[in-house]
């Protein structure tokens, strides 16, 4: 991975910065595609008990784990997921300070949230994560190894590359990949 593709991941990013965009929700054609139907489905299947989800948007994810709490910083899609599933949880959080008691989940979702954070910031909102987790956290990040949309979107501090993951987690909790994504999943005392 070259120096070169990060710095070009970074100069899209402060580009995008520089129009005053907020985090709006994922486009429903975007988690209807085969690949992030199966990286939806690897979340599910690995959810257990009550389960946080950090980054929801509009909690389509959140919903198809089952979850019952969700968080995202854009209040717009705070209001538009209370809307479209009343009996969850909804709150304007940040993933650096969750609102949440310590052990009050089983399970703690980062599904595509961590490459939006500076990348400083990223093990700071993993330890916010284990805080509020009683068991388990899964985590998903795109292959920045690969040109593709969903590694260089413009909303993303960093590329995740080998190199990248190998640095933010021991690689056994590395859990492989999925077509386009890394797969985490950091469990203790079960």
């Amino acid at each position: 991975m070259s120096l070169n593709r990060q710095v070009e991941q970074q100069h899209r990013h402060s580009e995008w910065l520089k129009q005053n965009h907020l985090e709006w929700p994922v486009q429903l054609d975007t988690y209807m595609k085969p690949h992030q139907q199966e990286r939806v489905r690897w979340l599910a299947r690995n959810s257990v008990g009550r389960v946080l989800e950090v980054g929801c948007a509009w909690g389509y994810i959140l919903a198809a784990c089952h979850g019952h709490v969700g968080i995202d910083l854009n209040p717009e899609n705070i209001a538009l997921a209370k809307q479209l599933a009343r009996d969850r949880e909804f709150y304007v959080a940040d993933a650096l300070s969750l609102p949440f008691e310590a052990n009050s989940f089983d399970t703690v979702l980062l599904p595509d949230v961590l490459e939006h954070l500076p990348f400083a910031l990223v093990n700071v909102a993993v330890r916010e994560a284990e805080r509020v987790s009683r068991s388990r956290i899964l985590i998903t990040l795109p292959k920045g190894d690969e040109d593709t949309d969903d590694a260089t979107n413009m909303k993303h501090q960093f590329l995740c590359t080998r190199e990248i993951m190998e640095r933010l987690f021991p690689l056994k909790t590395i859990s492989g990949h999925l077509e386009g994504f890394w797969v985490v999943k950091l469990q203790w005392g079960l």
